[in-house]
């Protein structure tokens, strides 16, 4: 019976974190790389005539089979959230070469604190990578986000 408990344990452990490897189909760093990202604003309209604004954003990219994925670290959506968090966004569509990108992507489903966010699904996203800048658009579910970055 111990046996069957202990071998149930571990089914039930690996299960766990094989679900927790969701959202994590890149290689980014966990913490910002200084120097390689862009750090700028996010401003979040709240959709009732204010905007919250975060200033030092920092965000990193890579391309992976043709699809751009980025992660904004540390980030805030609004002043009541009682935590910063990292969201990875994944799966963008990327057209440029050579550090200098345009960017489009729709119903795009975030990660976040090791899962989806599917309330807040990724919408209208516009965006133009260059070398020294990062400048994205796009709705986090239904909130108009906006960054401008550079490095």
């Amino acid at each position: 019976m111990k046996i069957a408990k202990l071998i149930f344990g571990i089914m039930l452990s690996a299960a766990i974190f094989v679900s927790c490897e969701n959202g994590d189909n890149n290689t980014l760093p966990p913490n910002p790389v200084e120097g390689e990202c862009y750090i700028g604003t996010l401003t979040v309209d709240q959709n009732d005539g204010t905007f919250y604004t975060q200033e030092n954003v920092e965000v990193d990219y890579q391309i992976i089979d043709g699809k751009l994925n980025f992660v904004m670290y540390k980030v805030k959506f609004a002043n009541g959230m009682p935590i910063k968090l990292d969201m990875v966004v994944e799966g963008v569509d990327c057209l440029g070469a050579l550090g200098n990108y345009t960017l489009a992507g729709n119903n795009i489903i975030p990660y976040a604190m090791g899962g989806p966010f599917e309330k807040y699904t990724i919408t209208e996203l516009i965006g133009i990578i260059t070398n020294q800048t990062m400048n994205l658009s796009f709705n986090c579910g239904e909130y108009p986000v906006t960054y401008q970055g550079t490095r």
